[in-house]
């Protein structure tokens, strides 16, 4: 018997290696005492035009040179159900069956497999249905609250008075962390040192004007 391994990652960042596959499955495949050729591709999973590795695959089992595709888990291989039943039906005309290392009894070679196949297929496309309706429920309360969060549009708008911003100024020695410290604990507001600096130069005032307009420390 020989066996075809496919892996596939979506990238090599984030620590994703393919090799935590493909070493189980050849395991598996040297307790069986399978022959086994691997193909891996790194792409994700809805890019078939770059699923070069997969392409090559089915089309070597249009060739039969292999008895069995095994992979580590169902969404290694498949984008949808859809996708995962047309493939084990191309399979199956080939004489192939699939098998799943990461879903024990997965193998389509027996009425159990398939049937058990067919229902895990199903709920690996129930749950990206219903990720996809999440999406597009959050996109839609983005839209109409004004970022992806949900949150308004543009810097936070905190109700402090100018007056005392200057005042905090004017007690730290013109110190803008030392005023964010001040302001954060009488209005328990965290702002920052960038926010007073922004705030007294959009009003246009130079430093003299403000201590002459708000006198000296309180």
């Amino acid at each position: 018997m020989k066996a075809a391994l496919y892996a596939r990652v979506s990238t090599l960042d984030k620590d994703q290696n393919p090799e935590v596959q493909l070493q189980p499955m050849r395991e598996y495949c040297i307790s069986m005492t399978w022959a086994y050729q691997e193909y891996v591709d790194t792409v994700p999973a809805a890019d078939f035009e770059h699923r070069t590795a997969w392409n090559r695959m089915m089309k070597d089992a249009s060739l039969r040179k292999f008895d069995v595709v095994l992979v580590w888990k169902l969404d290694r291989a498949f984008r949808s159900l859809i996708h995962a039943k047309n493939t084990v039906d191309t399979l199956r005309r080939y004489g192939i069956h699939f098998r799943s290392l990461g879903d024990p009894g997965i193998d389509t070679n027996t009425p159990n497999g398939e049937l058990l196949f067919n229902i895990l297929a199903a709920f690996a496309q129930y749950e990206k249905d219903i990720i996809a309706q999440r999406v597009a429920a959050g996109m839609e309360y983005a839209r109409l609250h004004g970022t992806r969060s949900g949150s308004p549009i543009g810097r936070p708008s905190y109700n402090i008075p100018f007056a005392n911003i200057c005042k905090a100024l004017i007690r730290t020695n013109w110190s803008y962390s030392g005023a964010a410290k001040l302001i954060n604990q009488e209005f328990k507001t965290r702002v920052s040192p960038a926010f007073i600096f922004t705030r007294v130069k959009r009003s246009g005032k130079t430093r003299e004007e403000i201590i002459q307009e708000y006198g000296s420390s309180e």
